[in-house]
């Protein structure tokens, strides 16, 4: 009960920094997303009768995959298993408050992102941070989450994977009663890659902005910057010193077509202070939803730095 009363302090927090809408773009009512939401905001309740880390593993699908900062993105449960096992921040005392999100239309995958509060009734304080999480469920199963990005979350602990733990699953095979409706993933994944060429030809701030969603966002430091408008003044505001390139390396979308989700990696290039070329390397999730029109638009992206490969 605690968690829960000291969560609505931390969206408080956060929504100072929202830009040109008081709250995130609140999800259409309805069973199912109710039951999302109030499953994702209650996560805390798993780690606090299960431990930090079975807690956290518990709402985990098998074949989920894990970004956290300084880490590779990593694929299987057990995989995060080691991930969360290693960290010096383990998930203790932590909860969780969504600030938008939706379901697709067979009800079947889902996506939630919002502040996660850290470090509830320790004494040096309350720590906030976003996270994106992308559900799916099978008939008469509970929703798990098979994608999940820290956003302004500590650093990962050093640990090695093997390349079986970094490297994506083959595509999953067509869902029940969805063999004859065709894989949306490729699509998905295609309008990543097209998202990426745009901002390579056109610069990052009219690609973001043409591609993010009506009521779509994306994390911008302890913002949360939504709508086409507003992220293209986002971007503009950066400035043109820093290059951003990006490819997608997985891909996967609901058995009903409409949405999905697409987890790659990206280089941003800038000078340092001598002028020489600096890189930092990162990762992302954006989860893409299908428009009336057919095209893909993005409806939350995010990611965390990955550490420099070895040269």
């Amino acid at each position: 009960m605690r968690t829960r009363s000291l969560i609505p302090a931390a969206v408080l927090l956060i929504g100072c920094g929202l830009r040109h809408r008081p709250v995130g773009p609140e999800p259409a009512r309805g069973p199912a997303r109710d039951s999302l939401l109030l499953f994702d905001q209650t996560r805390g309740d798993s780690i606090a009768q299960r431990g930090a880390v079975e807690g956290m593993l518990a709402v985990l699908a098998s074949d989920v995959v894990y970004l956290r900062a300084s880490a590779p993105a990593v694929y299987g449960r057990e995989s995060v298993r080691a991930l969360l096992t290693a960290s010096e921040h383990p998930p203790n005392e932590m909860a969780w408050q969504p600030l938008g999100g939706g379901v697709s239309y067979d009800l079947r995958s889902a996506y939630t992102y919002g502040v996660t509060a850290r470090g509830l009734g320790v004494k040096s304080g309350i720590r906030l941070e976003r996270y994106i999480a992308y559900w799916q469920r099978a008939p008469s199963a509970p929703w798990r989450i098979v994608a999940y990005a820290e956003v302004g979350a500590p650093p990962a602990s050093p640990l090695s994977f093997s390349a079986d733990q970094t490297t994506p699953p083959p595509p999953p095979a067509p869902e029940r009663g969805n063999a004859k409706r065709p894989d949306a993933a490729p699509a998905v994944r295609a309008a990543d890659s097209a998202f990426a060429d745009l901002a390579d030809r056109m610069g990052v701030a009219f690609a973001f902005s043409n591609t993010v969603a009506p009521n779509g966002a994306v994390f911008g430091g302890p913002r949360l910057i939504v709508g086409p408008d507003a992220v293209r003044e986002y971007y503009l505001a950066q400035g043109t010193g820093t290059s951003l390139t990006w490819h997608p390396v997985y891909a996967v979308a609901a058995g009903s077509g409409d949405l999905g989700f697409t987890v790659g990696e990206y280089v941003a290039t800038g000078r340092g202070p001598s002028g020489a070329a600096v890189q930092r390397f990162g990762k992302y999730l954006t989860v893409w939803e299908r428009q009336r029109d057919g095209t893909w638009k993005f409806v939350i992206d995010g990611g965390n730095p990955t550490r420099a490969p070895e040269r």
